[in-house]
């Protein structure tokens, strides 16, 4: 029975160093391609579903992977697809991309 209650503390502190100020930011280790997120989220029911994951920010990665909610907490875990390229060098590699105002504006109106 010791070693059941050695067992639970060593995983409590664990868990506390590994998440720590890790809140809404996503960790990740490159090498075996996992990657894990906990947020805070609205207050509802437990549930298990399908998850995404995309980063916004250098390296860009994106990743798939399942999302546990409980409380008011959801921890999320999987594995990173591959590194998508910035927003800045998609655009920066189409070759007439210079809108002028007047096209901003036509655009703006035809989707409202």
């Amino acid at each position: 029975m010791i070693w059941l209650v050695t067992i639970v503390i060593l995983l409590g502190i664990g868990s506390y160093y590994l998440f720590r100020d890790t809140m809404n930011r996503i960790q990740y280790i490159e090498t075996i391609r996992l990657y894990w997120i906990t947020r805070d989220a609205d207050p509802g029911g437990p549930h298990i579903k399908k998850a995404w994951m995309r980063h916004t920010s250098p390296p860009y990665w994106r990743g798939e992977g399942i999302e546990f909610r409980a409380g008011k907490y959801t921890f999320q875990v999987g594995i990173l697809q591959k590194k998508m390229p910035s927003l800045e060098h998609q655009l920066s590699e189409m070759p007439d991309f210079d809108p002028s105002v007047k096209e901003i504006k036509e655009w703006v109106d035809e989707s409202t």
